[in-house]
């Protein structure tokens, strides 16, 4: 086996571990905010636009971790580049890994403040600027730690 071939199967191993890995936290999350849509609009009817608003935008936001992941694993798919040692090879499969995990928690996570923000417009439909902002907010501040997970992958990817 050439290197040539080492090359490819530790860069599909990587790319599947990435996408994998990289749908589940936003999967859960997204889930979860189209649950509380659905609760909220089941306890105010009258408020479908502001819910519904706030489901999607938050629901857009949940799924920015995975497209992180799926950048890396898109890399990773269509290689440009050629490592002929052991080091750059599993450099590979540890960017999947870094892209996959370092989307779960984000994903979760802005997942959790989106169906808490649905449960509010729910409650008070009112307030839907507020709560929509303040999304937003936690939203950003909980998908850093994917950036980060980003630039590790990237820098396995093309330094190491």
């Amino acid at each position: 086996m050439d290197v040539s071939n080492l090359t490819q199967i530790f860069s599909i191993m990587g790319a599947a571990i990435a996408g994998g890995l990289g749908a589940i936290g936003p999967g859960i999350g997204i889930g979860h905010i189209g649950s509380e849509g659905v609760s909220a609009l089941m306890r105010q009817k009258g408020a479908s636009h502001n819910i519904i608003k706030m489901m999607l935008i938050g629901q857009a936001a949940c799924g920015t971790p995975g497209i992180f992941a799926l950048l890396i694993a898109l890399i990773l798919l269509f290689p440009t580049f050629s490592s002929f040692n052991l080091s750059g090879l599993v450099a590979f499969v540890s960017a999947g890994i870094a892209a996959g995990a370092g989307a779960l928690g984000p994903g979760i996570g802005c997942g959790i403040v989106g169906a808490h923000s649905c449960n509010g417009v729910g409650k008070d439909p009112k307030a839907d600027a507020l709560i929509l902002r303040t999304m937003l907010v936690a939203q950003a501040v909980a998908q850093t730690t994917s950036v980060y997970s980003l630039i590790v992958a990237l820098i396995l990817i093309y330094i190491v």
